[in-house]
């Protein structure tokens, strides 16, 4: 099944830090200008951001597209907010990012410590977010998880209406472990596709704390050679076989003319062995290594 643009979200964690497991540097503006720009010549409307990234949500305030639709992050809470200040707390964060954004309404909002529903003031944050719903002020509510088992405990007290997920290669998580849907099914945003770009580095150019696993960036490679594609034809061509599986596509990338492969990626049937190389070393999965 061939990718709709309208499907990819562009995500915006490196617009204003340096990001993810290997820290490369973050983009400069005036290439950040450029993806938005095609990003919207491309009717990709989506975009993903966070106050978690800095200048991020200014910098996308100030370049988005007119019509183009704000998905973002809020913050886990700090532990000295009281009970009685959590509303006015939360709804502090949104208006920090719909003034930096440069926005009224957004299309979602997510919870970045999605774990913040399930301590003791679950309940209470989970109120607020319905009541931003009710304000029109999202048009969705949601959680961006790292952990399935976290999820099924969400999904059996809650109704959300967005997950965000990773989904790559190595992590085919969302293919085994069984996401327990109680009430309606929310939409699936898949994030992590090219593994914050480490999917497309050799295994000799792997950070220290990943050597562990480097093996499987050999087998990676060798499949490529195999299936005669390049990294990111084969991320995209991977994640698109299970496209029954998630609703959106969170993209990343570090240049306008990465984005360009993106969007005219080549689709390619049979691929070879692609499913066998996943990852089930559980220490990969552990927040140390895959944390934004």
């Amino acid at each position: 099944m061939q990718a709709d643009n309208n499907n990819f979200i562009l995500g915006t964690a490196n617009f204003g830090q340096r990001y993810g497991i290997s820290k490369k540097n973050k983009i400069k503006l005036y290439e950040i200008k450029k993806i938005i720009e095609y990003a919207n010549k491309n009717k990709i409307k989506f975009f993903d951001t966070s106050r978690s990234y800095k200048n991020s949500e200014k910098i996308l305030g100030k370049n988005k597209p007119k019509f183009s639709k704000i998905i973002t992050k809020i913050p886990p809470m700090p532990d000295s907010i009281k009970s009685s200040n959590i509303e006015r707390w939360f709804k502090k964060q949104v208006l920090l990012s719909s003034k930096k954004l440069n926005v009224k309404k957004f299309h979602a909002i997510l919870l970045h410590k999605s774990e913040a529903l399930l301590g003791k003031e679950g309940h209470k944050l989970y109120k607020v977010l319905i009541k931003l719903k009710k304000e029109k002020i999202t048009k969705k509510i949601g959680v961006s998880i790292y952990n399935f088992d976290t999820l099924n405990k969400i999904l059996k007290k809650f109704k959300i209406d967005v997950i965000q997920l990773p989904f790559n290669v190595f992590d085919q998580r969302l293919l085994y472990k069984k996401i327990r849907f109680h009430q309606s099914k929310p939409e699936i945003h898949i994030r992590s596709i090219f593994l914050q770009g480490l999917l497309l580095m050799s295994a000799n150019k792997l950070p220290k704390k990943l050597r562990n696993f480097k093996k499987y960036w050999i087998l990676w490679h060798k499949l490529l050679s195999e299936n005669n594609m390049k990294p990111i034809n084969a991320c995209l061509n991977f994640i698109l076989n299970c496209k029954n599986k998630f609703d959106y596509i969170v993209i990343g990338c570090e240049d306008v003319n990465q984005l360009k492969q993106i969007v005219s990626y080549k689709r390619k049937k049979n691929l070879k062995n692609f499913y066998n190389i996943r990852i089930k070393d559980k220490r990969f999965y552990s927040p140390f290594l895959l944390r934004r």
